[in-house]
């Protein structure tokens, strides 16, 4: 076939389109035509006095199908002809809306305590922990500026003074020994009789003003979150017990001592323990205390909140404060005091030898602030305080006025809910490859040489 036969072949096969884009172009013609006659008849029509007025056209009827007839008209007109930009707008102004009400909603709630009818102070919190640690004073503060009367539990002299060198009103030491039992668990603890009485005797402020009652909205324990750390075989017995008395043993008294002060009343109140979670999210090596002290811990509260539901009112909830990187601000950051690493010093030779490079290495990738406050970036201290404020806060109620259950886990800082995920969803090897752990490049068990002894005294 020539290229003469190809054009003539082309210019058939354009006829069909060119005769319907023809026939579309002379039929809009006629269309508009036809409207404008109709138009042009149904106003004369409309004008004529001699044709009845039930059948004689209306002229504002024909109007109206010309002009919009008000605002919303227009407006509607003016979407339908510019698509783009109605879609744009729409777009705009409902993200900036989510946005500012979203925000407001989450960031807006007035997290303050409750006060009595006379304004004094009603509502009473006991944090039971070492006034010691920075995270303790740090709660107390925060809750007594938020309007709360602080309890913070103490066991000696120093402690006390710590309390009271606060020079808060409302903050108080509490003596609590665990040591000095009743016969009975369920038996009121000598030293709760003071919070007993402000729970159920009206107390009055300054003579005149109308007395009020206080109540207990809840009991944070803050167990010390430094462990110790290092291969299990060079942890001495006295370092576990230690552990296990002050860091877990004590926590679990310290719920057991209060259960009864929490369910004297029908009030809302809160059983919190907040500990540290990255280390056991993660198994990670050479922290076998921290591991076994926080999931011991986790059960206990899990086992504690099952149980507290099925009393006959349910208002004492537990709740579990997962912890990561928490700055808590340079006024309450401890001085490094030990330099890192320098506790393998202690170990024996053959200790060095096995356990010393993969060790140091874990260290050097540990994904929480071993290396002092300082060098790692944790989340704001404000983090914590809301989330506290939320545990305490008493439970909301659905719209047919059930009280609807508090969050039962909350992770507050950074790294505690990506390391939960990750440690709970991928294999232990890739975490471990992740977090550059290395085995394989330890020495023979044999005693080792010389010069590996004096390159471990210089570290």
């Amino acid at each position: 076939m020539t290229s003469d036969d190809q054009f003539f072949f082309d210019y058939l096969a354009s006829i069909p389109h060119d005769v319907r884009r023809y026939s579309t172009q002379v039929a809009d013609s006629i269309d508009r035509q036809v409207d404008h006659a109709a138009t042009t008849i149904r106003n004369t029509l409309s004008e004529q006095t001699w044709i009845p007025s039930q059948v004689r056209p209306s002229v504002r009827n024909a109007q109206n199908m010309r002009h919009p007839r008000g605002f919303t008209d227009r407006v509607q007109n003016w979407m339908t002809r510019n698509r783009a930009w109605t879609a744009a707008i729409l777009a705009f102004v409902g993200t900036g809306c989510v946005l500012y009400y979203g925000s407001k909603k989450l960031n807006g709630k007035r997290r303050k305590a409750r006060k009595a009818g006379n304004g004094a102070r009603k509502e009473i919190v006991v944090i039971a922990g070492s006034p010691h640690e920075p995270m303790t004073r740090a709660i107390a503060a925060d809750l007594e500026r938020r309007g709360y009367i602080v309890y913070v539990t103490v066991s000696s002299a120093d402690e006390e003074h710590i309390v009271r060198s606060e020079n808060r009103t409302d903050i108080k030491a509490l003596w609590l020994d665990l040591t000095a039992g009743t016969s009975t668990p369920s038996e009121l603890h000598p030293s709760l009789h003071e919070l007993r009485s402000l729970i159920t005797q009206p107390q009055s402020p300054l003579p005149g003003m109308p007395p009020h009652t206080c109540q207990l909205s809840g009991v944070v324990i803050v167990p010390s979150p430094n462990f110790a750390a290092g291969p299990v075989a060079t942890i001495p017995p006295s370092s576990w017990a230690d552990t296990v008395n002050t860091r877990l043993l004590s926590p679990i008294l310290t719920a057991q001592v209060f259960l009864p002060l929490l369910t004297l009343r029908n009030n809302s109140s809160t059983i919190i323990f907040a500990y540290p979670s990255i280390s056991s999210s993660l198994s990670a090596p050479f922290a076998g205390p921290e591991v076994a002290t926080t999931r011991a811990i986790s059960g206990f509260a899990t086992s504690l909140r099952q149980e507290l539901r099925l009393l006959e009112h349910g208002n004492v909830d537990v709740v579990e404060l997962r912890l990561g990187n928490i700055d808590l601000g340079p006024s309450y950051r401890n001085a490094q005091n030990q330099i890192t690493g320098t506790e393998v010093l202690a170990w024996s030779a053959q200790q060095r030898a096995l356990y010393g490079p993969q060790y140091l290495s874990s260290i050097e990738q540990r994904p929480v602030a071993s290396a002092g406050p300082s060098t790692v970036r944790g989340s704001p201290a404000r983090n914590l305080h809301h989330a506290l404020m939320d545990a305490l806060e008493p439970a909301s109620r659905d719209w047919i006025g059930r009280r609807t259950r508090k969050k039962s886990i909350m992770y507050v800082g950074r790294g505690a809910r990506s390391y939960s995920v990750i440690g709970a969803w991928m294999p232990s090897g890739l975490v471990g490859l992740m977090m550059g752990y290395r085995s394989g490049h330890s020495a023979p068990m044999g005693s080792p040489s010389s010069g590996s002894e004096t390159s471990w005294e210089r570290v």
